[in-house]
């Protein structure tokens, strides 16, 4: 019986939903006829989660959701995730075609935690998750990659407990500091690290709808052909991450030549001997003359209760009025190496970040392109130039390469949240020459400095952004434009812009006819 009624009450609520579309999208038409795609941001946080809604041939909306997180220092996180599923749950009449899973970061994928909305979305029914072909269980590289993010989200939290209970004030901060990374696994500073053998909260986050019964589960592949939605027409689904190059996923240092970006150190391989030197360090808050920051034969010992071993007096002396002198611990260099837990942190980030699906929707019959690279950083924008398909038109058959989809982007969501390693330039916004070009950033500026991320949004690149747009560039964390901020702009591009933009507390949306 109880079934029965929960069945009745969704159809109910369906078909007041299909009478009410257009109350919906309010503000975005000004007619019954449904625009012929809707993109909604939220404004819940610092945090990714959009609704895209298709016209469909024959009526009513194909719904599509990228991702839909918040960053785990959040205050009231849970409140506010309940509230963006309620309004998807209403906005798709409790039916979601499809939900793209970007990447396993937690400000991408905590709503589909137990924790937060997942009894929301328990409610709602889906037609298919897409992940990355690095979810694939079928593929090789695949099982390798999330193997070693496992191993290294362990190591980062054993580097993070030992750190944090270290004697050095200098070593304590570094732990408090490398404690904001394991949130993006939904690890907490404090979590017993039994749980790290996997990724925590995240990984059961990500995986939620692969493993629910119905869903069916689809892995992107770049080098395929692009993807159609059922039922609506002249539209192509290109994917273009995460790359299927190994190289491209583990570059995180850009030159200056292709992005306005910072760079960042080597790159880092993991290894079983750090995460060991770790808990070794956690255990006595010291290690070992095997985990020392250099070979033994490059070392130079003496006698006394800090060293081992005979040199000559002139050493032994000097090391008495240096290093051992009260006041000049500062000269030893003997926690120096625990600086490789925050190059492992920043790559462990950047590798992620660069196995983000990213997906380019184009209008096959006007050529319009919308742009969502989720956190892809350098090396999965980089892996873009290799990319072409050949696609059958009325002339023929035509090859398109990704700088011809740049070219025509009339909407960018702009990548991991407007930070300055995540939108590449001569490779990327230059490419992005068309006159309608409008932005959306997913960005809160005060939460990201609660995080120490100070460079996001990155001025230089929201100040490009400013330019190529026109002004058209929305912020979650900031009013939407008015007509006079964008007087520069044509009186027929600034009043559709203004007339198609719907804007709420909890979302921007944009309405395309």
């Amino acid at each position: 019986m109880a079934t029965t009624t929960k069945k009745t009450a969704r159809n109910v609520r369906n078909v007041k939903q299909s009478k009410s579309s257009a109350a919906t999208s309010k503000g975005s038409t000004t007619n019954s006829t449904p625009p012929r795609l809707s993109i909604r941001m939220y404004r819940h946080g610092l945090g990714d989660c959009l609704l895209l809604r298709f016209a469909k041939a024959e009526g009513g909306t194909f719904n599509l959701v990228i991702d839909c997180g918040l960053v785990m220092a959040a205050t009231d996180a849970k409140k506010k995730m309940v509230k963006v599923a309620q309004d998807i749950d209403q906005a798709c009449g409790g039916h979601i075609d499809v939900i793209v899973m970007t990447h396993e970061h937690w400000d991408h994928a905590s709503g589909f935690s137990k924790d937060q909305a997942r009894a929301v979305f328990d409610g709602i029914t889906v037609g298919e998750v897409w992940y990355g072909w690095t979810e694939d269980p079928q593929n090789e590289l695949g099982r390798t990659l999330r193997k070693e993010r496992a191993e290294k989200v362990r190591a980062l939290a054993l580097a993070v407990a030992a750190f944090s209970n270290a004697a050095e004030p200098a070593i304590q901060l570094r732990g408090k500091q490398l404690g904001a990374f394991l949130g993006f696994f939904g690890l907490e500073p404090e979590t017993d690290l039994s749980v790290t053998s996997g990724i925590g909260r995240t990984r059961g986050a990500f995986e939620y709808l692969m493993q629910r019964r119905g869903v069916k589960t689809r892995f992107l592949y770049p080098s395929k052909a692009p993807l159609s939605l059922r039922g609506v027409p002249n539209v192509r689904v290109y994917v273009l991450g995460p790359p299927e190059d190994e190289s491209y996923i583990k570059k995180s240092t850009p030159s200056k030549m292709h992005s306005e970006v910072y760079e960042v150190g080597a790159d880092f391989s993991f290894t079983a001997g750090l995460a060991s030197a770790f808990s070794r360090f956690r255990q006595a808050n010291s290690v070992n003359d095997d985990d020392c920051p250099f070979d033994s034969s490059f070392r130079q010992t003496t006698t006394g209760s800090r060293h081992r071993g005979v040199v000559s007096p002139a050493l032994a002396q000097l090391v008495q009025d240096t290093w051992d002198k009260p006041g000049e611990e500062w000269r030893l260099i003997r926690d120096d190496w625990t600086q490789a837990a925050e190059t492992l942190a920043l790559n462990l980030d950047s590798h992620t970040n660069n196995t983000c699906v990213v997906l380019a929707f184009e209008f096959c019959d006007t050529g319009e392109v919308f742009l969502f690279p989720a956190d892809a950083q350098v090396g999965n924008w980089l892996s873009w130039q290799d990319l072409s398909w050949n696609i059958k038109g009325e002339s023929g058959m035509a090859k398109i390469v990704v700088s011809d989809l740049l070219s025509r982007t009339v909407f960018y969501k702009v990548g991991h949240h407007g930070s300055h390693n995540a939108t590449l330039r001569e490779l990327g916004l230059e490419q992005m020459t068309s006159d309608e070009l409008i932005a959306f950033i997913p960005v809160v500026e005060a939460e990201a400095q609660k995080n120490r991320w100070m460079n996001m949004p990155f001025k230089p690149l929201l100040n490009r952004l400013e330019d190529r747009t026109g002004g058209r560039m929305l912020r979650s964390d900031h009013a939407a434009p008015t007509a006079q901020q964008l007087s520069e702009l044509p009186a027929i591009s600034r009043g559709a812009f203004l007339k198609r933009l719907n804007k709420t507390d909890l979302y921007f949306e944009y309405a395309y006819k």
